[in-house]
């Protein structure tokens, strides 16, 4: 799951980067860098991958540390996060019309950047536990 929710968090945060720091004017228009397309492919399909897995968590994980109430401020953060980025992702590509798409672009990406840091609050959390009921 680390491996995808960065790869996530890294094609997303560079295609920020190179849509609004690379790109440059010139007298036709706005010159896109050749990377752009190929972040927001790796986006997409690293989304679909972190989707898959959040499905096969949701069962197990969630709902038994939530019946346990364990890390449930955590946890539910980052559940919250992450409906918020599925639903701002699917607006970005099948809803957004000219008006809308520069403020869900910008709401996404802010939780895109809240969530991975989310992710790994959480998950030291979990691990800080482990550790200590194990006794390590």
């Amino acid at each position: 799951m680390i491996i995808v929710a960065v790869l996530v968090f890294l094609s997303g945060l560079g295609w920020v980067v190179v849509r609004d720091l690379v790109a440059r004017p010139d007298e036709f228009g706005v010159v896109h860098d050749p990377l752009e397309p190929w972040l927001l492919r790796l986006h997409g399909a690293a989304s679909m991958a972190a989707l898959l897995l959040l499905g096969s968590l949701a069962r197990d994980h969630v709902l038994t540390a939530w019946r346990r109430h364990r890390h449930r401020w955590s946890g539910g953060v980052l559940i919250g996060a992450c409906a918020l980025l599925v639903t701002t992702g699917y607006a970005l590509y099948y809803i957004a019309n000219d008006e809308l798409r520069p403020w869900i672009s910008v709401s996404h990406w802010v939780i895109g950047l809240v969530a991975l840091p989310a992710f790994l609050a959480h998950r030291g959390l979990g691990r800080r536990r482990r550790a200590g009921r194990d006794g390590l």
